[in-house]
């Protein structure tokens, strides 16, 4: 084969492989990569990026926070990543071949790659780790690249000089440099090319001193991948995986060369045998390293974040497990308007499926964004303020709910320095700017639906944080503003879900036919209804024995067909209600007996746990 044929096969094959790993990334990866987006905000301010480029690796973070304020996009994630892992690659084939022109080496350079692909599925993985390794292979690349003359002398103070400068620019993927490039010499027999090991006692040096200046916590920071990882956390083995497999590429090259000797069969096995050990690797790996809660979540954000309920709605309807799933899965239906109505043809498990707040109460977007529907705005403020700061700076999507929040309260100037901040940024200057419009400008916030609604929201007496109970706070919100839809959807769904009949007909008796409930839910009706049967067929002396006096109950009874039609009970509701009776009766509490009542409220008030 010609060389311009196989230079024509081998870039086919690159290209190929970009698209094969864009697509897999996309399917696997997408809401991943764009969960990464809302981790940071890259903004274009000569101080932040100083501040940036001032430590040591910080060339590879801004350049990965300069790609990744693109992944905002599904598409781009992908896009960009799989172009970042195709170059880089290319990049190792351009070093291996040097070694040893043997196409069928083109795989094996595929598989350190694929392994830094898995590293992604890890948010705690930070995104430069990525680029810093691209930068490590352009500087390999480049040293490889000199001939200098034969120069030893020139070609040891320049592979010095650009370990220097890689750690400055990269961080640790110095010292993966400076044993690559010994094992390059080494292989390629440079004239004392053991001299090459004074790369490595240099990138251990200049580690040794970023640490004891303090540019750097610990020596690991500087000679591992976990210096491109979540300082708090324990880094599995998988991340050093891509690293130790570049020597090893090296390495197979060097092997295949020493066989030259032999026939070109015995070459091509050891080439197939190690890319098929490394391919099956990464897909062990990968699928070992995918975890279905915490991709569900990143999916369950991006439409949270870009207001797609329908979508939200049916890919948290799909399985719910956790109080996470059933969180956004009745986020999404308060959002549609049908919460309340349609409460019960999804599986749940008590009030927490409305809102979960962790026992130390750690901030998450989740609780914000849960919060800020409901209406309580001071509580999704402090949320929000403390999810705001992510792992690589702001989160834009709780920065533009503390900013929403401030212009409701009329705090102008603190909601004009967000305004500026989120100016700064590609994705996000367009909205911010927008918001101008409403500094200072009381009459222009009142009239806006979102705005508006969340100053009227805000009770006289306003706990900042969540100090008592959703449902207490509920009830302040309504009593402020009584029409706000949403916050009565929770706080009817929030009592039918905690099985309190007796403060869902309080409820209903308080605000029923107020803006924001001019119809009686179904799962309401059916709460009101059971509760007039409840009483009028409860024994008199059992009542008195647990504690209800006789005015208590007569009280309760006072609840006829009557007031159950005045307050929004159909005669369809009553007529399936006595034939849930007659059922419920002939089942002995059996619950599949009852399977064609089961997304009514008296199936879950009877068999569903909470």
């Amino acid at each position: 084969m010609s060389s311009r044929y196989r230079n024509i096969l081998l870039g086919g094959i690159c290209v190929l492989f970009f698209f094969v790993l864009g697509y897999y990334l996309k399917e696997t990866q997408q809401y991943a990569l764009f969960y990464r987006e809302q981790q940071q905000l890259f903004l274009f301010d000569w101080t932040y990026i100083s501040d940036i480029l001032r430590q040591p690796g910080g060339f590879s973070v801004l350049m990965a926070r300069f790609l990744v304020q693109f992944f905002y996009s599904l598409w781009s994630g992908a896009i960009v990543t799989s172009f970042l892992l195709t170059l880089t690659s290319l990049l190792i084939w351009l070093v291996v071949r040097k070694i040893g022109n043997y196409w069928f080496l083109l795989p094996v350079c595929f598989v350190p790659c694929l392994f830094l692909a898995v590293s992604l599925l890890d948010n705690c993985y930070h995104y430069e780790g990525v680029t810093a390794y691209f930068l490590m292979l352009l500087f390999l690349f480049v040293y490889t690249a000199l001939s200098l003359g034969g120069n030893k002398w020139l070609r040891l103070a320049i592979g010095c000089m650009l370990i220097v400068a890689l750690f400055y620019a990269a961080g640790a993927v110095a010292l993966l440099f400076a044993i690559c490039a010994f094992l390059y010499d080494c292989l390629m027999g440079r004239e004392k090319g053991l001299l090459s090991f004074l790369y490595i006692a240099l990138a251990l040096i200049v580690g040794f001193v970023a640490v004891q200046i303090g540019s750097a916590g610990l020596y690991a920071y500087v000679y591992t991948p976990l210096g491109y990882y979540e300082t708090t956390v324990a880094a599995p083995f998988v991340h050093y995986a891509g690293w130790l497999a570049l020597p090893v590429c090296l390495l197979v090259a060097g092997v295949v060369r020493f066989f030259e000797k032999w026939n070109r069969y015995s070459q091509i096995a050891i080439g197939a045998v190690v890319a098929i050990v490394g391919f099956v690797c990464f897909l062990k790996n990968y699928r070992g390293n995918m975890k279905p809660d915490l991709n569900d979540f990143y999916r369950y954000e991006y439409y949270t974040v870009n207001k797609k309920w329908d979508e939200l709605l049916k890919a948290s309807a799909i399985h719910i497990r956790n109080h996470n799933d059933a969180n956004y899965l009745n986020l999404s239906l308060a959002q549609k308007g049908e919460l309340a109505g349609h409460l019960f043809s999804y599986p749940q498990f008590g009030p927490k499926s409305l809102i979960y707040i962790p026992k130390d109460k750690t901030p998450d977007v989740r609780l914000a964004h849960v919060l800020f529907a409901m209406g309580n705005m001071g509580a999704a403020q402090n949320v929000a303020f403390n999810a705001s700061l992510s792992l690589n700076g702001y989160n834009p999507t709780m920065l533009k709910m503390v900013l929403q929040v401030d212009l409701m309260r009329g705090a102008y100037a603190v909601a004009l320095k967000y305004i500026e901040l989120l100016e700064k940024t590609w994705h996000y200057s367009e909205w911010a700017t927008a918001q101008r419009k409403f500094l200072f400008d009381d009459r222009a916030v009142e009239q806006d639906i979102t705005l508006g609604t969340g100053r009227k929201d805000f009770p006289d007496e306003e706990a900042f944080v969540l100090f008592s109970s959703p449902m207490d706070d509920l009830y302040k919100i309504l009593d402020a503003n009584p029409a706000d839809g949403k916050a009565m959807q929770y706080a009817l769904s929030y009592l039918l879900l905690a099985k309190d009949i007796n403060h869902v007909k309080e409820f209903i008796d308080e605000y029923y036919g107020t803006p924001g409930l001019t119809t009686l839910p179904v799962p309401a009706e059916e709460a009101l209804i059971f509760y007039y049967d409840y009483y009028h067929t409860l024994d008199e002396n059992y009542a008195l024995q647990h504690g209800m006096t006789k005015e208590q109950l007569l009280s309760c009874q006072s609840v006829d067909l009557n007031y159950c039609k005045d307050h929004g009970v159909t005669q369809e509701t009553i007529d399936r209600f006595a034939i849930f009776k007659a059922a419920y009766g002939r089942s002995r509490q059996s619950a599949d007996a009852l399977v064609a009542y089961k997304n009514t409220f008296w199936y879950y008030l009877l068999f569903a746990q909470i």
